[in-house]
């Protein structure tokens, strides 16, 4: 048998190329953002573990996300930061998508007119809301869907609607940048 040529491997080259392009790089992973899992989530880079536990318990509420912007605007992400998670999210709804919202209302400070302005408490649940916020503040929405029982489309409809102000910790909803 002969000896190979020192050209072989470049010729290989050469002839792929001529054969047409290289195979596509795999699919990166994804998720889908309305049912992936805590695990899911803690996969993406710089997840934290608080936030990947307030998507679990709004999605346990029923609670959907429509775009990576409700995303950012939820979890506070910066920019950079939603760029690397971009990739690996899969945005599916399983029912109607939510409406655009208006400005956002700091529910730990706001007063019952201006909950009524949101037009998305019937005034027994803005009462409850009151009581309930006085014993003390809410965290975020999932805080807030459990202590009041709101439904799912009450919550969805109030992801960049409404902020939790008032000196408490954790995740926070971002105000709208003008």
């Amino acid at each position: 048998m002969a000896d190979r040529h020192w050209l072989d491997p470049l010729a290989r080259r050469v002839l792929r190329l001529i054969d047409g392009p290289p195979p596509a790089a795999p699919a990166p992973w994804q998720i889908d953002v309305n049912r992936a899992s805590r695990s899911d989530w803690l996969k993406l880079p710089g997840c934290r573990e608080d936030q990947a536990d307030l998507l679990q318990r709004l999605q346990q509420g029923g609670v959907q996300l429509s775009s990576a912007s409700d995303l950012a605007q939820l979890l506070d992400l910066a920019p950079e930061q939603l760029q690397g998670w971009r990739p690996h999210l899969l945005f599916r709804w399983y029912s109607e998508p939510p409406t655009a919202p208006p400005e956002p209302i700091d529910l730990n400070r706001a007063g019952a007119a201006a909950l009524d302005t949101l037009g998305l408490l019937t005034p027994e649940r803005s009462a409850r809301l009151l009581r309930e916020r006085a014993r003390r503040p809410f965290r975020d929405l999932a805080d807030l869907q459990q202590r009041l029982g709101l439904p799912p489309t009450v919550v969805e409809a109030l992801i960049g609607r409404v902020v939790f102000g008032g000196g408490i910790t954790g995740p926070v909803l971002p105000r709208p940048r003008a």
